[in-house]
């Protein structure tokens, strides 16, 4: 009986359609900044600069980025999603903070922004979008993806990985509308070499087919209790 047990919950595993197969989608946000190696006014860097694949990330600004017509195949939801900050770097030294966002929807399509701050360098750090803004409509559901201090000039990687929470909120937001919104508040200028989303979908799997594997593991457990049981006596 186990043996059928455990044949059975494979072979529901075995004949998942192909559609159901787990995929890996890697998006790059739009190139708002060019390489600034000749035009760059930071005044303890002259050789300073983003690159080719830079998003604007000025001290003045707040961004929201909006991603349209994400469509996760049927039987499948998100398992893991990642959004990286290439080559980011702060401009100067001075004291600075990037916070990112997950909106469920943003006004505008695209790259937006709204200006948020005066005055080179900007000093006072504080997370606007974290408040009423109007790149997103009221009420609009916000989750804090992090945020971090550049400390210094040299350039690093930045990479987020959705946490269990992060990803149940990616996945309901994209249910609502197939479309979702990251939001960067950059709290100092910060030059980089693009941002990229990336999201890894595996196969949701059916009621039945869990309670197929459940039972099968069950009975292979009791088995081996059995047995130890035996060898003890």
């Amino acid at each position: 009986m186990k043996k059928l047990l455990l044949a059975s919950a494979a072979l529901a595993v075995l004949i998942m359609p192909a559609s159901a197969l787990a995929g890996t989608v890697t998006l790059n946000a739009p190139v708002t900044a060019g390489n600034t190696n000749t035009s760059t006014n930071n005044p303890n860097d002259s050789t300073y600069q983003g690159g080719a694949n830079q998003f604007d990330l000025d001290h003045h600004l707040a961004y929201t980025w909006r991603i349209d017509n994400i469509n996760i195949p049927s039987g499948q939801t998100i398992t893991g999603a990642t959004l990286k900050f290439t080559s980011v770097r702060n401009w100067d030294a001075n004291t600075n903070m990037l916070f990112v966002h997950l909106f469920d929807n943003a006004l505008g399509a695209g790259v937006n922004s709204f200006i948020d701050a005066s005055g080179a360098p900007v000093l006072t750090i504080f997370d606007d979008l974290a408040v009423a803004n109007p790149l997103v409509a009221p009420g609009t559901a916000n989750t804090l993806l992090g945020s971090r201090s550049f400390t210094n000039t040299v350039s690093t990687n930045w990479t987020i990985t959705f946490s269990v929470a992060q990803l149940a909120a990616l996945n309901q937001y994209i249910a609502n509308g197939h479309n979702i919104a990251f939001g960067f508040d950059p709290d100092c200028h910060f030059w980089n070499n693009g941002i990229s989303f990336t999201y890894t979908t595996s196969p949701t799997p059916e009621p039945a087919t869990l309670a197929l594997l459940g039972t099968g593991l069950t009975g292979l457990y009791l088995r081996r209790c059995k047995k130890a049981k035996e060898a003890r006596n």
